[in-house]
């Protein structure tokens, strides 16, 4: 199947499959410009999505789609069909296919639990409180999209508030939190990010990676050595922190305690690299690795979203590049736009 069939035969299913209007599927291909100003953020922010490069020629062949069966949602989504193809290419159509299958799938689901949206329409806080949690997303690929929303920044990336809309084990849907949302609700925006950090941690406990059991263990309900967690790798040695849903995992570093427990168990100061927005790797203070570590992530070559291409010390007071994190003695985090 050549590229150009390809994109037919992915349009014609769409369609006939799964109900997507044929005029609501429009490829832009790339080397494509625009001169209308909307046009252009659009173009600049798809480079940044799918590549991390601004530019405002479009970098790659795109398909925009209006999924279908959404109710009031209103999605339109980016498909960065070349790799679809080449999924394709490797694994049959079907394979490729399946993305679109999911990225419908997931926009029909986030309409399901209507007592959860119902409560986000009368404001109501009270209902919302235990639903809001944190993710971590690198700000200039998500700048765009974070225009009127509630964020903290640090440094690269940024924690944003979301309301948890579903979530049955597989597929996380949630939805930001607008600025004019909250202002609704009475209470003070600092309170609203802490009490979000903390469901955070308690719905997607920080988890490393055990020898001795072989599996993943919460850090924050039992005791670990530096012996029990630090894994070995070809590069050599150091610590993977995540969470328990994986999917947002680099929030967990921010979790009210976990910086202390890390510093505790490596015995001092140390260095977090970002892998990816589900990931972080952590290395001693002085370990040089860390910067190799960080480049790579930044090139992407690393599975998942990009989230930062430094890494950062952590000390227990502060995390740099950026004074942001202050940890107190009860365990607490402020977080702190920079």
């Amino acid at each position: 199947m050549t590229y150009e069939e390809f994109i037919e035969q992915l349009k014609k299913q769409a369609h006939e499959e799964l109900g997507y209007s044929m005029e609501g599927m429009k490829f832009y291909p790339e080397g494509f410009t625009s001169d209308n100003p909307i046009m252009k953020e659009w173009i600049k922010d798809s480079n940044l999505k799918f590549i991390g490069t601004e530019s405002e020629t479009l970098l790659m062949d795109i398909i925009t789609m209006d999924i279908p069966n959404t109710g009031n949602v209103g999605n339109v989504q980016r498909i960065a069909v070349k790799k679809m193809y080449e999924n394709a290419q490797e694994n049959g159509f079907d394979a490729a296919f399946q993305k679109i299958r999911d990225l419908q799938k997931d926009a029909v689901n986030a309409n399901i639990d209507l007592d959860r949206l119902e409560a986000r329409g009368k404001s109501d806080y009270e209902r919302l409180e235990d639903q809001l949690i944190l993710r971590p997303l690198n700000y200039r690929l998500h700048m765009l999209d974070l225009k009127g929303c509630i964020y903290r920044r640090i440094n690269d990336f940024v924690l944003c508030l979301y309301q948890v809309i579903s979530d049955d084990g597989h597929n996380l849907l949630t939805s930001k939190i607008k600025r004019d949302e909250m202002e609704n609700w009475r209470i003070n925006e600092d309170e609203v990010m802490q009490s979000a950090l903390e469901n955070t941690a308690r719905l997607y406990p920080a988890v490393v990676f055990d020898q001795l059991t072989q599996k993943e263990e919460k850090l924050m309900e039992k005791e670990f050595t530096r012996a029990d967690i630090t894994m070995q790798a070809p590069h050599g040695k150091m610590i993977l922190l995540s969470s328990t849903r994986t999917t947002n995992g680099a929030a967990a570093l921010f979790y009210p305690g976990v910086m202390q427990k890390l510093i505790k168990i490596m015995g001092g100061p140390f260095q977090a690299v970002f892998m990816n927005t589900d990931d972080v790797l952590i290395f001693d203070k002085n370990d040089s690795r860390a910067t190799g570590f960080a480049r790579t992530a930044k090139e992407g070559s690393m599975m998942g979203e990009m989230l930062s291409g430094k890494p950062y010390l952590c000390d227990g007071k502060q995390i740099i590049p950026g004074i942001i994190v202050n940890l107190y003695a009860d365990g607490k985090a402020e977080i702190d736009n920079d």
